[in-house]
């Protein structure tokens, strides 16, 4: 008898048997099935729904148009790239899945010890049983072909199928794929204590779940008090510190850098105080394409740095103060792709930087970031600057970031500008003299405009300074991935490297290059006169309260722009706005000159023209709160 058959029958006399209660059990939600020890997880509430929403969206309809099909069918093969992970581990395709899950479905990444990891699925199969046993069954031949060893247990009641994978030159550790079907629940996972404890929570009996995780908790109960209509499309979760170790583990041995790593700095200096990560995502409800509520936990008080350092906190670099003022700026100008208030103690922050500085860059020495300073105040050779005194406590604590680009995109296309507030505008600018006056890879150069005359200070590519400086670096983003020594570097790889810096408008602006720079000073119709920012505002007052600590507006059609471009051209990987740097940071092969493969063939995308009226402006604003900050974001319809 073929094995669908045969599994068909036994569940039709188990329902004559008596055990019919299990065949109309109600699935629980995913977080009372999922364990403490999840790391980070994402439930469904319902994937035929979500896909239907999803398809009201202009960018849904956009990616179902003709003209975009080479492009979406791209992008599905890069999901299932994506997956590759999940179909090693569990021998499951995400075409396997299509059509059987009815109900919630929650994918997560537990650490069910110290040193393991452990991917799990559950979904709810109400009315699907039928295709969920096809789907073991296409599993289980798949698997076995493989070379994989069956076997099967029993688990309170309820038979576990367990597949000894072959191994494999990448296996640390013996490989286990798990599944079972009770009632309407189907589960996988690769670690079947997991699955144990999966099957008894199920079935009733008292065993610690995400549910009860106080972090989890109160992101969810933080995210329900914005008023809804409905349950959300999407949940996710995620522990910061704890789901990057599950990564780590889950990751061969042989492809993990050693040294010291990002991971660890946040460690060490305290930044496990992020204890939680979560929210809701939304698409098409109400007037908005999408509409996403996150909450962050970090709860007080938080973890001082490291001996010998005293009364240093680093997660105080994390101090964003409410205020009610969030206009942009008279000159601001209108014709920009996005503008992001917020406040900000920046006085503070520096205060509490040393300790993440030395362990970044001090090679296992403490006071580095110390000396740095008193080297630019006493070596007469510097440029003899109390850089905390005459700078950094003469700013305020607003910041403002407006982004640009310029036509024809390149990969030097995107401008940026960053604005903070001086509370003297006349030593902010002799601080920055003393700064960059003797620097040769500075250049000083003077604007004139409707009577006024601007200093401005612009980074030229020249031979490095033999005086002490502070540079910014970009270390590598990849969870793992080392932090290396300064001696083993190449050249390092500043983050404006064409920047320009100039006071006025009672404000220290910092360009990514002088050309936007000269853009802004020379003044234009203000933001706060453009509809589109109008209507974003009125979206946002709706929501916000009076005092909150970030407000963000985006023209998705001109933020996105330069990145479609770059890939339509092949030359994303090239690119040096933040987001390309972002991106070669995380994927790249980590050695100067190398540039990364793109991932996406943009070859046969349509011109941007066509995309562009599919993206809406967007909004979101952020409040800080006793126990750590909430988050609203949405795009609207254009």
């Amino acid at each position: 008898m073929p094995r669908i058959w045969r599994r068909a029958l036994l569940c039709a006399l188990g329902t004559l048997l008596g055990a019919s209660f299990c065949w109309a059990q109600t699935i629980p939600p995913a977080e009372n099935l999922l364990p403490a020890t999840t790391k980070g997880a994402v439930i469904i509430r319902n994937t035929q729904e979500l896909t239907e929403h999803w398809n009201r969206t202009q960018v849904g309809k956009l990616l179902k148009d003709p003209v975009m099909e080479p492009f979406s069918e791209d992008l599905r093969r890069q999901f299932q790239d994506r997956w590759s992970g999940v179909r090693d581990k569990l021998g499951l395709t995400l075409d396997d899945l299509r059509g059987v899950p009815s109900g919630e479905v929650a994918v997560g990444m537990a650490k069910p010890t110290e040193n393991e990891a452990a991917l799990m699925i559950v979904m709810d199969v109400t009315g699907n049983l039928q295709k969920a046993t096809t789907l073991l069954d296409k599993v289980s031949k798949n698997l076995r072909q493989q070379g994989a060893k069956e076997t099967q247990h029993n688990v309170g009641g309820t038979t576990v199928i367990l597949f000894d994978l072959p191994e494999t030159p990448d296996d640390d550790r013996p490989r286990q794929a798990i599944y079972f079907l009770s009632g309407n629940l189907l589960g996988a996972s690769d670690h079947l204590e997991v699955i144990k404890g999966i099957l008894e929570r199920f079935n009733g009996k008292p065993k610690p779940a995400l549910a009860g995780v106080p972090a989890f908790q109160y992101v969810m109960k933080r995210c329900q008090k914005q008023p809804r209509d409905a349950a959300p499309q999407v949940r996710w979760f995620l522990e910061p510190i704890g789901y990057i170790e599950a990564v780590r583990i889950a990751t061969p041995e042989r492809d993990r850098k050693q040294g010291k790593t990002m991971l660890e700095v946040a460690k060490n200096q305290g930044f496990e105080g992020i204890r939680g990560v979560g929210g809701f995502v939304d698409f098409s409800v109400n007037s908005y394409e999408i509409l996403h509520h996150t909450a962050i936990f970090a709860p007080p008080p938080f973890k001082p740095a490291p001996p010998p350092y005293q009364n240093i906190v680093s997660m105080d670099m994390l101090t964003f103060p409410n205020r009610k003022d969030f206009t942009p700026l008279p000159w601001i100008p209108e014709d920009i792709a996005t503008h992001t208030t917020f406040y900000w103690d920046v006085l503070k922050a520096f205060d509490n930087f040393g300790p993440t500085f030395d362990e970044l860059f001090g090679e296992g020495e403490t006071h580095v970031w110390k000396e740095v300073l008193e080297s630019l105040k006493e070596d007469p050779n510097g440029p003899r600057i109390d850089l905390r005194e005459e700078l950094v406590a003469q700013l305020g604590q607003r910041v403002t970031v407006i982004t640009d680009y310029q036509l024809p995109i390149t990969t030097r296309s995107e401008r940026l500008l960053f604005a903070l507030e001086a509370r003297d505008a006349e030593k902010v600018a002799q601080g920055l003299k003393k700064m960059m006056q003797d620097d040769p890879t500075v250049k000083r150069r003077v604007f004139e405009h409707e009577g006024k005359k601007y200093i401005i200070w612009e980074t030229i590519e020249e031979a490095p300074p033999e005086i002490p400086t502070v540079s910014l670096d970009v270390p590598s983003l990849t969870p793992g991935a080392p932090v290396v020594p300064p001696e083993d570097e190449e050249e390092e790889e500043k983050l404006l490297p064409h920047a320009a810096v100039t006071v006025a408008h009672g404000q220290m602006l910092i360009a990514s290059h002088i050309d936007f720079l000269v853009k802004v000073l020379q003044g234009g119709k203000p933001l706060t006169e453009a509809i589109d920012y109008r209507i974003v505002n009125d979206a946002l007052a709706k929501l916000a309260p009076p005092a909150y600590c970030v407000r963000s507006f985006s023209r998705t059609d001109e933020e996105y722009r330069p990145t479609y471009e770059l890939i339509r051209l092949g030359k994303m990987p090239e690119s040096e706005t933040m987001f390309g740097r972002l991106l070669n940071a995380m994927f790249g092969a980590g050695k100067k000159g190398v540039v990364r493969k793109q991932k996406i063939d943009g070859s046969e995308l349509p011109d941007y023209q066509i995309v562009r009226r599919h993206l809406g402006p967007a909004g979101l604003f952020v409040i800080t709160e006793d126990q750590g900050w909430y988050v609203l974001g949405f795009m609207l319809p254009k």
